[in-house]
């Protein structure tokens, strides 16, 4: 196998599954944020747009790029970061959280969709800037580690494939320089800086077997999509949603995620809220007494954590705190959800199967 071979053959056929034209297989899904931002000409001291209920690694990527971070509220049914109307950011960075695509299209949008698997482009057609998935080891298509970037636009992947590569001059589909070229001693190589993000051909070769081939065949791509592991994955995340769906009927305290008409939800988890943050802790325990697994609690919001809370470009948009030192009434809707959402596994039937049920049973002990 000639060295970056399997990455190559990874990306077209990553590019197939989601419909997009490029694709760029990096060493994980902080490194595809930060790229993407860098190749859309994102500059130190700019403003990016960033939900703060998620996974702090979103805003980690803004700051990689020198970039400031400034936090949007969310929905309050869907949990994604709300309207863009009145935030004076030319970047955006909504997140696709717990597997429900973020929806937002156009340039200068990095959709953070870690969580997914989704098409690259809506409904509609349109696209984002950039699509960034994860294939770190609680994901969908788990390799341990590992990212790619997808996009339409050839200029945007060239300038990902060069920074992401060591600033070496590369082109939007060659994830390797021709050795024979490398080997001029007169060969420039860094045309600009750049990082070294590249993925590596093992992590690659898993990502085509789980994405091409049945785990039980020979090396060789399928025409029955339905074979496909990457494909029975999410099958058995969309049953699992479906029982703990069920479990939730008509709980007068507990709602699960809205996913709107015409959206897709991957259900990378089943995530509800429930009425109070008191009645989120109790749950968790009913859960594991009625012999399910313990939920987990949603992150806890990127600007509460002790690295972000501090700083600078945060402080100088904070009037309120609270006896914590946390920043308060920053964006409500999410310091609101934060502490009364639960998150559900769904990567196992069998162990959705008991959650669902010791969630049933919680329910009925609490609404007694």
């Amino acid at each position: 196998m000639k060295n970056g071979s399997a990455v190559a053959a990874f990306e077209r056929a990553f590019a197939d599954y989601v419909g997009a034209r490029y694709a760029i297989a990096l060493c994980n899904g902080t490194a595809t944020l930060h790229t993407a931002l860098v190749a859309l000409g994102v500059k130190p001291g700019d403003r990016v747009a960033v939900p703060p209920l998620t996974m702090s690694a979103t805003t980690i990527a803004v700051l990689h790029a020198g970039a400031v971070p400034h936090f949007v509220d969310v929905d309050p049914e869907t949990w994604l970061m709300a309207s863009r109307e009145g935030v004076p950011a030319p970047t955006w960075m909504p997140v696709s959280l717990y597997g429900l695509h973020a929806g937002f299209p156009g340039r200068g949008i990095v959709v953070d969709a870690a969580q997914t698997l989704q098409p690259y482009r809506l409904p509609s057609g349109l696209a984002p800037s950039f699509v960034s998935y994860s294939f770190q080891a609680s994901k969908i298509l788990a390799l341990g580690e590992g990212g790619i970037l997808v996009t339409d636009d050839e200029e945007l992947a060239t300038r990902a494939r060069e920074f992401s590569s060591l600033g070496y001059r590369m082109r939007a589909d060659q994830p390797r320089i021709d050795p024979a070229v490398l080997k001029a001693p007169d060969y420039t190589r860094h045309h600009a800086l750049g990082w070294n993000y590249r993925m590596n051909d093992l992590t690659a070769a898993e990502g085509l077997r789980r994405l091409c081939w049945p785990a039980s065949a020979s090396p060789r791509p399928l025409t029955n999509s339905s074979s496909r592991p990457v494909d029975r994955a999410l099958e058995v995340r969309r049953k699992a949603a479906v029982l703990y769906a069920a479990a939730l009927l008509e709980c007068p305290w507990l709602v699960a995620q809205l996913v709107p008409a015409g959206w897709m939800h991957d259900f990378w988890a089943f995530a509800v809220a429930c009425d109070t943050p008191a009645r989120a802790q109790w749950l968790q325990e009913a859960v594991v007494r009625h012999g399910g697994e313990r939920p987990y609690g949603a992150w806890r919001l990127t600007y509460h954590e002790p690295a972000f809370r501090d700083a600078w470009w945060l402080a100088k948009h904070v009037n309120n705190w609270d006896a914590e030192g946390n920043p308060k009434g920053l964006c409500p809707v999410a310091e609101s959800l934060q502490p009364r959402i639960l998150q559900f596994q769904t990567n196992d039937l069998e162990a959705a199967r008991r959650n669902a049920g010791a969630l049933q049973a919680a329910i009925v002990e609490g609404s007694r």
